[in-house]
């Protein structure tokens, strides 16, 4: 269970909407997977999810599970990702066994940045996928990027319409870990999350998961 520790009540609140969709998500994720049918036999994928991920959970049924990260603080994270939290000290932090939260912030209620890893029992099907964009009213789009396919992953734009720079965040599963990143960056005020650009997004989960 993660508890948010923080000093900055103004950038929790600039936040929420990550940790909104984090709190929805992640229950999703790992406690109904197990049970989807991926045979296809249920319809089309809704709300234009067309992610070939099939292929993506077969070989994650044969691959090994991943450990979790052995994180044991956010001053560790960012070392490791400079690149994505420049500028920005640490506000939020928590740290557990099988999840990890971390949140920066600029200076004078500027942008924000945050990490969250979760501990998932597969990756997401098609379907689950389907009914998460559902739920949250987010369209994913796949991240087409060749080293997730080294860490057997799968990799998710999530945006409220499906453009690259609508409000969202992004997603990489790999077999027993998630992680979850938002970039609040690109709007002025800091108000809004955004998914990082998809190199980015791939760039911090590989860092992430070297721990």
């Amino acid at each position: 269970m993660l508890n948010l520790t923080s000093s900055r009540r103004r950038a929790i609140g600039r936040a929420t909407f990550g940790l909104a969709t984090f709190l929805v998500a992640a229950p999703l994720l790992a406690g109904c997977a197990p049970a989807v049918d991926d045979t296809g036999d249920g319809g089309a994928p809704e709300d234009g999810v067309s992610m070939g991920d099939t292929d993506v959970a077969d070989d994650a049924e044969s691959a090994p599970t991943r450990p979790f990260p052995h994180i044991t603080s956010c001053e560790q994270v960012a070392g490791v990702i400079p690149f994505f939290v420049s500028g920005m000290t640490l506000f939020g932090e928590s740290i557990a066994e099988d999840g990890v939260l971390c949140q920066w912030s600029a200076p004078d209620d500027g942008p924000f940045a945050s990490v969250t890893v979760s501990a998932a029992d597969d990756i997401p099907t098609q379907d689950v996928l389907a009914m998460q964009g559902k739920m949250l009213h987010l369209t994913a789009t796949p991240i087409d990027d060749p080293r997730l396919a080294g860490v057997n992953g799968l990799g998710v734009r999530w945006t409220t319409d499906g453009a690259a720079d609508s409000p969202g965040y992004s997603n990489v599963y790999v077999p027993g870990v998630s992680i979850e990143l938002h970039d609040g960056r690109r709007d002025d005020s800091g108000s809004e999350s955004y998914a990082p650009a998809d190199d980015t997004t791939v760039a911090v989960a590989l860092a992430v998961l070297t721990f």
